[in-house]
């Protein structure tokens, strides 16, 4: 039988007379914890005998291991009208390799509950694997095959083509995607990163060209190898120099950077508007190059963005999305390659408010240093101790739960050995961010960033924003959807 409690005694027994009644540790919310110390998982060293780094980290809570094979060339090395080689090339590695197919490799992948894949970024590329830890073998036989040994077949280039090609006529239609165009152009000009695949270069790409790519840039000396979880190096060493041990190369590799290339300047207080006739939303980018991640106050300017956009309780997303509602979500953060850093600023308004959300992002961005008076007319303070304690600790706090998984280690370790930070980037880190006095937050963020100095890109209905923004005192510059400015 079910007995109910009436209304009137589940609140009784709920709230207590009395509320002096209560013992003292009831009344008031409990202290934070004291930090628990965290031991960063170390890290296992050894070479193969071509002279091919590896390094492991080993995790033995789950029976998996996680395999990547890296190159320190990646997108970037594209040549002049054939941007996009390298991202085909990588994704070509495993339609084919050795005696297989496209198919018989997924079905060989799959009879071991193996993923094997590839990826390229702008300074590397790379392949990958995760299986479990028993399989490790032969799932090492097929990251090698899909590593040295791609077949490149037309055919599937072809269907790769087309859709590539499918893909950018799409992506004219999609604001975000023509904002993240204009927005490169703008920042890095000519350069590659301000570079964009058209359809003619990816007419001009052949398998020839992709191999040529791959046997030039995919090389022992250029090369590491990252692998995490249930293993050792006892085990893990002798498998992979069966595999990787006899590779080697004749030439001599020719990699062009534009890592020294002067990003373009710009004039102060412009907004480079593309117009999309009728869009409900407005894209929103803005940018400015700030110092080195190894400067002596880069943990300093990163944790004052924190402050203005890199959480989510950041100043820029409470006042657009939670105080406003406006949108979903406002961030900024900090772009790290060769090139100079990147700060950037993203966000998508509803149209009508376009205007007010560059100026509110603009007023708290001088208003983490000064503070000042809001639109609706309240005061708010510059940032204080307590804030700059509050993401630090919710920073540091939440740090160890990245490590549950290898593979996040494995990709700080890419960083380490790609950009060539020092040894203890990774174990030093909590003391970096320790160290960062309130002085230092907002002297590091008033020499980074001023408002007159950024680039703005905004994707939306010109008709309706364009006046929003020039009340403001902004000069608008029409661009096509390349960041190309256009005659009016």
């Amino acid at each position: 039988m079910v007995h109910l409690l009436s209304p009137g005694l589940l609140f009784a027994l709920a709230v207590p007379a009395q509320a002096e009644e209560l013992p003292p540790h009831r009344l008031q919310a409990p202290g934070p914890l004291a930090a628990r110390a965290f031991q960063l998982p170390e890290a296992h060293t050894a070479q193969l005998s071509n002279g091919v780094d590896v390094l492991l980290v080993e995790n033995h809570e789950v029976p998996l291991v996680y395999v990547n094979l890296v190159v320190g060339s990646g997108t970037a090395s594209d040549p002049t009208d054939r941007e996009g080689l390298v991202s085909v090339t990588l994704a070509m590695m495993d339609e084919g390799a050795g005696d297989r197919s496209a198919e018989q490799l997924s079905v060989a992948a799959r009879k071991l509950g193996a993923s094997v894949s590839t990826f390229s970024a702008l300074d590397y590329a790379g392949t990958s694997l995760q299986l479990l830890g028993r399989n490790l073998g032969p799932g090492l036989d097929l990251l090698a095959d899909v590593t040295l040994h791609p077949t490149f077949p037309s055919g599937d280039w072809g269907i790769l083509q087309k859709q590539r090609i499918q893909d950018l006529a799409a992506a004219k239609a999609n604001p975000d995607r023509v904002a993240a165009r204009v927005f490169s152009r703008l920042m890095h000009g000519a350069s590659y990163a301000g570079r964009h695949a058209s359809a003619e270069a990816y007419e001009a790409i052949s398998p020839d060209q992709m191999a040529a790519w791959h046997g030039t840039h995919f090389r022992p000396d250029d090369a590491i190898i990252l692998v995490g979880g249930d293993t050792t190096l006892d085990e893990v060493v002798p498998l992979l120099e069966a595999r990787f041990g006899g590779w080697s190369v004749d030439s001599a590799a020719s990699v062009a950077s534009d890592a020294a290339t002067a990003p373009p300047t710009h004039p102060p207080r412009t907004v480079y508007l593309h117009d999309i006739d009728g869009a409900a939303q407005s894209v929103v980018r803005m940018g400015a190059f700030v110092m080195d991640r190894q400067a002596p106050d880069a943990a300093a300017l990163f944790l004052a963005n924190r402050a203005y956009g890199g959480q989510f309780m950041s100043r820029v997303n409470l006042n657009l999305r939670e105080d406003k509602g406006w949108t979903y979500g406002a961030r900024s953060g900090i772009r790290h390659s060769e090139r100079p850093d990147l700060w950037v600023m993203s966000t998508s308004v509803v149209t009508p408010s376009t205007g007010p959300a560059i100026y509110e992002a603009f007023r708290e961005l001088d208003g983490l240093l000064d503070g000042g008076t809001s639109a609706s007319g309240e005061d708010f303070l510059g940032m204080d101790q307590a804030e700059l304690d509050q993401v630090r600790d919710g920073l540091l706090y939440t740090w160890p739960l990245s490590f549950e998984s290898p593979s996040f280690l494995l990709s700080q370790r890419l960083q380490i050995w790609r950009y060539g930070l020092p040894d203890d980037w990774l174990t030093a880190y909590p003391d970096r961010m320790r160290g960062v006095s309130l002085d230092a937050a907002r002297a590091a963020w008033d020499a980074s960033l001023d408002v007159d100095q950024l680039v703005v890109a905004v994707v939306g209905d010109a008709d309706v924003i364009r006046p929003a923004i020039e009340e403001l005192g902004l000069t608008v510059v029409m661009v096509d959807a390349d960041g190309a400015p256009l005659s009016e």
